[in-house]
């Protein structure tokens, strides 16, 4: 007997869709492997159901290969806003959220991640095999002055994709912004080494209006201190903050850094200074 099921998960974040997961079920009809199937027994009835056998997997493999077909394609590109293609840039295409979350959030609320590409030299990608259904697309590089349109920009391209067929021309507009750089003096060596882009017990972040923190990853670090960096939009009001439990940090004036934090606001077309401060001790 050969079944195709389908299963419905709920997975994600509580605002997720619901996912339909098809799979394709060839049950074992007959045991080999038990005490009555000993012997020639065994061999008899092997070949009894060899030709069987061989049938159901030839129209098991025709049933999943129309369950793959219910799905569609993807073409596209990644721009900065002069239309020129963004460096190091990788799409997210992630499911678009059934609601509104009751909370404050970034511009964009996404669903969980459906699929990523890397874009061609020119800035186009193509993704196959999406499930129908409606999707946002993000984007984020490795190059540093360029703003991920789902965390900076009020929308953010979204597209519904269609069981066999294509959906084209969905661009994703990396905007410039300026970069923010925050040089971190540890004269007592009191951070502790870390491997990665963030350390829990020492961040630099951004905070936006609506209260929305962005993580200012660490860009190189030594015995005498780190830089951090993050970019931000033009013209746009933040506040840069330290958040660490246990250590205490000064102004480039020797004054303890603001608790929360100091207003930046970049106008277009310039380059904002470098940030330092200094760590001075422990809680």
């Amino acid at each position: 007997m050969i079944r195709l099921t389908t299963r419905r998960s709920n997975w994600g974040p509580p605002f997720s869709p619901p996912r339909e997961e098809t799979r394709c079920i060839l049950p074992f009809l007959f045991n080999f492997d038990s005490p009555e199937n000993s012997g020639h027994s065994i061999m008899l009835r092997r070949q009894r159901f060899q030709g069987f056998h061989v049938l159901a997997l030839g129209v098991l493999s025709a049933h999943c290969l129309l369950a793959a077909s219910g799905t569609g394609n993807l073409t596209g590109s990644v721009v900065d806003d002069s239309g020129n293609p963004v460096p190091g840039a990788r799409v997210l295409i992630n499911y678009a959220p059934s609601i509104k979350p009751p909370f404050p959030a970034p511009p964009v609320i996404t669903g969980p991640l459906a699929a990523t590409v890397v874009p061609d030299s020119s800035g186009s990608f193509r993704v196959a095999n999406l499930p129908p259904g409606d999707y946002i697309a993000c984007a984020e590089t490795t190059a540093s002055g360029f703003l991920d349109p789902c965390h900076w920009s009020t929308s953010a391209s979204s597209f519904t994709v269609s069981a066999g067929q294509t959906t084209a021309g969905v661009k994703i507009v990396m905007a410039k912004g300026p970069v923010l750089w925050v040089q971190v003096n540890d004269p007592q060596q009191l951070l502790k080494p870390v491997t990665g882009p963030v350390d829990l017990n020492f961040e630099i972040h951004v905070v936006t209006g609506k209260g929305i923190h962005y993580s200012a990853p660490i860009q190189s670090s030594n015995a005498t201190g780190r830089s951090h960096a993050i970019t931000v939009p033009f013209g746009t009001a933040v506040s840069l903050r330290v958040l660490t439990a246990h250590l205490t940090v000064s102004d480039q004036s020797g004054q303890p850094f603001a608790a929360l934090g100091t207003a930046v606001n970049v106008p277009a077309g310039t380059t904002p200074a470098i940030t330092v401060l200094t760590i001075t001790g422990t809680k």
